[in-house]
């Protein structure tokens, strides 16, 4: 049996290396999502605009939402941002801030296997 350490690791590798992820993009993600929330930070990435870092935010966002959705998090299948979002939003707060735990620890290994800038 896996531990969740070893399972968000295995999930982040591929994920930063298929992506190819700009560090500096994904090293921005805990904070916005400490300071506005998971949705807020969700919606922020998912506007048009913003350059190549928000582009990479997006990207290290929607690989999160493949993860939460393999923990049963959200709806299996939910692999876009607007998927993510809907079914959050849906959810009571308790399972919203589950979530939120669970994408920061993901999003501290997808950092990690990110390629430097």
């Amino acid at each position: 049996m896996k531990n969740l350490e070893q399972i968000r690791a295995a999930a982040a590798l591929p994920a930063a290396a298929a992506t190819d992820l700009s560090r500096s993009a994904v090293n921005k993600l805990p904070a916005l999502i400490m300071q506005s929330g998971l949705l807020a930070t969700g919606a922020f990435c998912d506007a048009e605009g913003g350059g190549k870092n928000r582009e990479d935010m997006k990207k290290a966002l929607e690989a999160t939402a493949e993860h939460l959705a393999q923990r049963s998090l959200l709806a299996t299948g939910t692999k876009t941002l607007k998927a993510m979002i809907d079914d959050l939003s849906k959810r009571d707060s308790r399972q919203l801030q589950a979530a939120t735990s669970e994408a920061l620890a993901f999003i501290a290994y997808l950092k990690r296997f990110a390629p430097k800038d």
